[in-house]
């Protein structure tokens, strides 16, 4: 029996132990397998197109679905259920996807050599968000929020609610007239340009984006905001300066294990006696976050090299090392679902004006499977979206 067969029979036989939703199969010699509870309202299909799919899935790892699908090895009529579905069985897909010993130790090299250093920061920060500002103006909405929106009402649209999200940060710290705010990794300077409107404070917002970077220095400018927005091109770990309040949004995921301390740190360090900063990001569960520290998912690998997700228990762990006085905890997982769903639609829709900037169909696929990846995550609840508040007392 060749190993391609082997690998076969395996995973089938793996799929039989499927207990969270229902997947059929259609194999690519045509046989059609059912697993799961026929019942659950969590249904999705596959249909396998490479007879490699099986054991490129074995020695892939997590990775490993997503580069099928950029690959066109299979087909499934809803990928974020079918990605949902995996997602919900974790622990069973763990059992054989990447279970090859191998593949272990090669993650953990990576892990080794693959620190955000300065440098290191400043390359990978390029690799993502300097795709460019055409790109990501084709699908965000008219803020250029490239985070969690957070969705009040049934009606709102993307728009409105990235400026929900925006004014419940700002509502769990109240900045005073005056205040002096930071804002660590301003993206595209929506948050800075919306705090400023509404807020008689002075606020210093860094990025080491070089794109991100200029556009916002514009932005501000054309807003005439400036003399109340200073745009910094700056690594956090260079702060200098002492604030009352410091936000930073969905900055805390590209700092990378290693200097997850020193993010906490610098915080403390950049806060008065008596100041408070408040944090959105995406955290891990705390049930996953041992064996996701030694790998490397689909996102690190061709998304976000270098970033990490830390779990909430980590998070409390950091904030009392630090002195931090972790105060208000907000979870928002199922808006963030819906904000990538939104993202999607986008991106999808304005395709043929993305396409012409220089990506490829097989981009498209890749982005595709990022952003149902992602959705799938918080649907199943694996990965969170929280708002979090700390003080410096």
């Amino acid at each position: 029996m060749s190993l391609l067969k082997i690998s076969e029979k395996f995973v089938i036989s793996k799929l039989k132990s499927i207990k969270n939703g229902n997947l059929k199969l259609i194999n690519y010699d045509g046989k059609v397998y059912h697993f799961g509870d026929l019942e659950n309202s969590l249904t999705t299909d596959i249909q396998i197109n490479n007879p490699k799919f099986y054991l490129n899935i074995i020695l892939g790892g997590s990775s490993a679905l997503g580069e099928a699908h950029i690959n066109k090895d299979f087909y499934s009529s809803n990928l974020t259920d079918l990605i949902e579905l995996t997602a919900r069985n974790i622990k069973l897909i763990y059992s054989f996807s990447g279970s090859v010993k191998l593949q272990f130790i090669k993650n953990i090299l990576k892990r080794i050599f693959v620190s955000n250093t300065k440098a290191k920061s400043l390359k990978y920060i390029s690799k993502h968000y300097d795709l460019g500002n055409d790109f990501f103006a084709n699908w965000l909405d008219e803020t250029l929020t490239y985070s969690s929106a957070i969705y009040e009402r049934k009606d709102d649209n993307l728009e409105t609610a990235q400026k929900n999200k925006y004014q419940k940060l700002i509502d769990l710290l109240n900045p005073k007239n005056g205040d002096k705010v930071l804002e660590i990794g301003c993206g595209w300077g929506g948050f800075s340009e919306y705090l400023a409107k509404k807020n008689d404070v002075l606020i210093d917002c860094i990025t080491i984006s070089k794109k991100q970077y200029e556009f916002t220095k514009k932005r501000i400018f054309q807003k005439g905001l400036n003399n109340k927005v200073n745009v910094m091109f700056l690594d956090y770990r260079d702060l200098e300066n002492k604030y009352d309040k410091i936000f930073s949004i969905e900055m805390i995921e590209a700092v990378g294990e290693q200097y997850l301390n020193q993010y906490f740190k610098t915080i403390k360090n950049s806060l008065n006696h008596g100041g408070d900063a408040a944090i959105q990001g995406i955290t891990i569960n705390d049930n996953l976050f041992d064996r996701y520290r030694t790998s490397e998912d689909f996102i690190q690998k061709y998304i976000f090299p270098g970033g990490f997700l830390p779990s909430l228990n980590h998070i409390k762990k950091l904030t009392k090392k630090n002195q931090l006085q972790l105060k208000k905890i907000n979870s928002y997982s199922e808006d963030y679902a819906k904000t990538l769903l939104d993202w999607k639609k986008n991106f999808f829709r304005t395709w043929d004006n993305i396409a012409p900037l220089g990506f490829s169909e097989s981009f498209k696929r890749m982005w595709e499977f990022y952003l149902s990846y992602c959705e799938a995550g918080f649907k199943a609840k694996n990965i969170d979206l929280i708002q979090f508040s700390m003080s410096n007392k």
